[in-house]
């Protein structure tokens, strides 16, 4: 798979997809708890997380940023930037 990297910054830039990349039940449930503990990881230890999302072009990206928090839809990353959870394939903690 062909990952390009972007900062935190850029994220306001790029155009997630709109429907939910993990169509796995299971794979949506581990999707939220690598979250979770990831948003613990970076409150605890001041840990950047890496993030991998496909765009709505089907491209995938990945940045790295602390996690400030994560409720339902969206994960908030340092610097108040939003990213859908449906855009996101993994999470790397």
């Amino acid at each position: 798979m062909n990952v390009r990297k972007i900062s935190p910054e850029e994220i306001p830039m790029v155009h997630f997809t709109h429907q939910d990349v993990l169509r796995d039940e299971e794979q949506k449930v581990l999707r939220a708890h690598k979250l979770v503990k990831a948003v613990m990881i970076s409150n605890l230890e001041h840990q950047d997380v890496g993030l991998i999302m496909q765009l709505e072009d089907g491209e995938v990206i990945e940045t790295f940023s602390n996690l400030v928090d994560f409720a339902d839809n969206y994960v908030e990353v340092k610097g108040g930037k939003f990213i859908p959870v449906w855009a996101i394939v993994d999470v790397e903690a």
